[in-house]
């Protein structure tokens, strides 16, 4: 298996929860990985994709090239955390009912005070990835409402637009600034 991204901690924690599950990491990508490291993509099993905005176009490749699936859940958050989980397992032949147990989610859901953030209005802005494990977090895990789902990312638009109308909201797509900041004055 194969991971692509570039935030060398969170390819830390999910290299330490894929081992924990049994499955060996291959190579890390882009970065640490060495151009002797690349050759052996085609080596992979399947493949994990973090961040779609940079890894996605490499994963289609290598789907198209070798017939390696690749992962579509960006485990952030608790429940976003449980499905990679489970989307792993499937891909790797494992029962995922022994793993989302053993994991650190339960962390999620203590480390903040509920009581204190529930109700609170968001307007989350950001890259599509972010923007909308983002708003799935505040809203399922903390208790937020939110009242603006966008992105700047106009390739990934089609998956903010799904996720706002979830909320009841059309998504902001843009790469104007002033336009963000009317809709979070609105």
């Amino acid at each position: 298996m194969c991971i692509r991204d570039s935030h060398r901690d969170d390819v830390r924690e999910i290299v330490a929860l894929l081992e924990g599950m049994g499955i060996r990491v291959n190579v890390v990508a882009p970065a640490p990985a060495a151009p002797s490291d690349l050759m052996r993509l085609g080596d992979a099993h399947f493949n994990v994709v973090l961040y779609p905005e940079i890894a996605g176009v490499a994963a289609a490749f290598l789907k198209r090239q070798f017939r390696q699936e690749a992962t579509k859940t960006v485990p952030i958050g608790v429940g976003a955390t449980r499905e990679f989980i489970a989307e792993v397992a499937a891909l790797a032949g494992l029962d995922a009912s022994t793993v989302a147990e053993a994991s650190r989610l339960p962390w999620y859901s203590r480390s903040v005070d509920s009581t204190y953030l529930t109700g609170k209005r968001v307007f989350i802005f950001g890259d599509a990835t972010h923007a909308v494990a983002a708003a799935r977090v505040a809203s399922r895990e903390l208790g937020f409402t939110v009242v603006g789902l966008g992105t700047y990312s106009r390739e990934q638009a089609r998956d903010v637009r799904e996720a706002a109308a979830q909320y009841g909201l059309e998504a902001l797509i843009t790469d104007d600034y002033l336009e963000v900041e009317a809709a979070i004055e609105a």
